[in-house]
């Protein structure tokens, strides 16, 4: 028996077309962290790149040029010979390509329930594809963090390994709290004495604002915290419409507090491997890169005479965590101890 078959490349293959697909991420903006963070401008959390989505290639670079640093010459001193070399540093996202499915029933199935399933199916997907993005980003933050800090027994305290943190924290002593938050604002904004290059706060309304994420059992620590508790009753409300406000759940010296269940959590901390921890990062501008490669992801393909419909997804792009000069660019990671309601 002969069958013809059509590629979804072929003309004549069924697909929602372009306002479909605009649809798509609008919607799945509702569902995602991180894209209503996206952006191209410089107070973006989630800084995009879209040069691929319109021409071949599959990498792209993102450059940094540092300050010029060494000895001024001065009045009666030759300066030719003296100059300074400029120092740059560079980092790169490469294309992936990932797919998702459904495929449902027509016919009698379609008839015997009052359900819709062609626009459940279009619906799954729609928040399937916001997951996945967002758990494409919180891959790359926790990626090879080269500063992290933890509370120390109320002493803010930083390391760059990740695992040796991990090894310290104490149950009761190593939550998240007030004076840890703004301790790892202020080594943001200088970038450790410049070990590194400075995080670069949001700049909203004239305030320099950084964001912290962390995991509701972390929140749940610093809520009790009475020297938190207090300043949120006090709090002043600002800047509802902003998109970096959305969703957040307090303030703290300039520092907007949001939570995701995707941050990292264990019971396997401290000396013992018996703490309860989370991971958390305290976020800047650009402290994420997007690279998009195909922006029109949705097809939808009929099988064996139209008794069966099928959805497909697919994200072409690139994702990261900028370093430069093997540091992290805009993000500062830290692990807490916490009370493990979770895990009830």
């Amino acid at each position: 028996m002969a069958i013809k078959e059509f590629e979804s490349s072929n003309a004549l293959t069924r697909k929602i077309w372009e306002t479909e697909n605009r649809q798509l991420f609008i919607d799945a903006a509702k569902e995602s962290y991180f894209l209503p963070r996206f952006g191209g401008g410089a107070d973006s959390i989630v800084f995009v790149r879209d040069e691929l989505s319109k021409s071949a290639g599959d990498k792209i670079t993102f450059g940094i040029r540092m300050r010029v640093t060494g000895d001024w010459v001065g009045a009666g001193q030759t300066l030719e010979g003296n100059e300074q070399s400029l120092t740059t540093y560079d980092f790169s996202v490469t294309l992936d390509q990932v797919r998702q499915g459904v495929r449902v029933r027509n016919g009698l199935t379609k008839q015997r329930t009052q359900i819709d399933l062609i626009e459940e199916a279009r619906a799954a997907l729609t928040v399937a594809l916001a997951e996945k993005i967002d758990s494409l980003l919180f891959a790359a933050l926790r990626t090879s963090p080269t500063k992290v800090f933890y509370s120390n027994n109320g002493v803010p305290t930083a390391s760059s390994s990740l695992s040796t943190v991990k090894t310290a924290l104490t149950a009761t002593e190593d939550i998240i709290t007030p004076k840890l938050i703004l301790a790892m604002k202020t080594w943001a904004k200088t970038g450790g004495a410049r070990s590194q290059s400075p995080i670069r706060p949001i700049r909203i309304d004239g305030r320099d604002t950084f964001i912290l994420l962390t995991h509701p059992d972390a929140l749940y620590d610093l809520k009790n915290d009475p020297t938190y508790a207090q300043a949120q009753r006090e709090a002043a409300e600002r800047g509802k419409t902003n998109p970096i406000f959305t969703g957040a759940v307090g303030v703290w010296d300039n520092v907007v507090i949001h939570e995701h269940e995707n941050i990292t959590i264990g019971t396997d901390a401290g000396a013992g491997a018996n703490v309860s921890y989370s991971e958390g990062f305290l976020l800047g501008a650009q402290s994420l890169c997007w690279a998009w490669g195909n922006r029109n992801p949705m097809a939808m393909k009929t099988f064996d005479y139209d008794e069966e419909t099928g959805f497909a997804v697919e994200l072409i792009y690139g994702a990261g965590k900028p370093k430069f000069n093997s540091k992290d660019y805009g993000v500062v990671t830290f692990l807490a101890a916490r009370t493990a309601i979770s895990d009830l």
